[in-house]
C-alpha cells in the first residue's frame, strides 16, 4: 500500500512541478489560446490543488488505523473519478473544444488513478487488533 501511495506522491509532485514551471506543457491540450498571466496562474493554483494532495496523502499515511486511512484515500479517489473525469467527460471537454483524444487520455489517466486509489483503500487492513 504504502508504495502505490508514495507513487501516488511521486505523480502528483510531477503534476505540481509541470504546472509551476511549464504550465503551457499542459495547457496546449485545453485549446485555451495564448498562454496569458491569468491563464498561468490558474494553472499555478491547480499545482497547488496537487500539492495540498500530496500533505493530505503523507498525512493518511501516519495515520494509525486503516479506516482511518481509507476514509481520506476513498474522498481523494471520488474526487479524480467524479470531479475530475467524470466532469471532462459529460461537460467540460466538449465545452472547451478539447480534442477527443487528449479528453480521453486526461479522463483517463484520472479514472485510473482512482481505481488505483480505491484498491489501495480496499486492500488496507490493519494487521493488529
Amino acid at each position: 500500500m504504502k508504495i502505490v501511495l508514495w507513487a501516488y506522491i511521486a505523480f502528483n509532485l510531477l503534476q505540481a512541478v509541470v504546472l509551476t514551471l511549464d504550465p503551457a506543457l499542459t495547457d496546449r491540450a485545453y485549446l485555451g489560446g495564448e498562454m496569458t498571466p491569468t491563464r498561468a496562474f490558474q494553472w499555478y493554483a491547480v499545482a497547488g490543488y496537487h500539492v495540498l494532495i500530496i500533505a493530505v496523502t503523507v498525512i493518511a499515511m501516519g495515520l494509525q488505523r486503516a479506516k482511518d486511512r481509507r476514509k481520506i484515500i476513498v474522498v481523494n479517489a471520488l474526487m479524480y473519478l467524479f470531479w475530475d473525469a467524470g466532469s471532462q467527460l459529460a461537460y467540460w471537454g466538449r465545452e472547451i473544444g478539447m480534442a477527443t483524444s487528449d479528453l480521453f487520455i486526461n479522463s483517463g489517466v484520472s479514472t485510473a488513478t482512482a481505481l488505483i486509489l480505491l484498491a489501495v483503500a480496499w486492500f488496507d487492513r490493519d494487521t493488529t487488533s
